[in-house]
């Protein structure tokens, strides 16, 4: 049972996590916005930055007939920060 427990919290704890990889870059063009989860980023989702040859890695599955609020907020930007891919949230306009 132990080994049971332990096994799904390192599935759990990995499952969202990424490499350097998919998030390294050299410019803020390497880089784009995913919204990771069925909601937006405005609604109760996660909006991430990856580099744009794994973004489609990233897009959330399984979300047809979820309801997601209609909430609005800034626009997330990815930018190049150090070598990393990173989200900007703007202010609302």
């Amino acid at each position: 049972m132990r080994t049971l427990l332990v096994i799904l919290v390192v599935a759990a704890c990995s499952r969202g996590s990424s490499s350097t990889r998919e998030t390294s870059c050299s410019t803020d063009a390497d880089c784009v916005v995913v919204e990771t989860a069925c909601c937006d980023h405005c609604n109760g989702g996660k909006a991430e930055a990856f580099n744009r040859a794994f973004a489609d890695a990233h897009q959330p599955k399984g979300c047809d007939g979820t309801l997601c609020n209609q909430t609005g907020c800034g626009e997330a930007v990815a930018r190049c920060n150090a070598g990393t891919c990173a989200v900007t949230i703007l202010p609302l306009q």
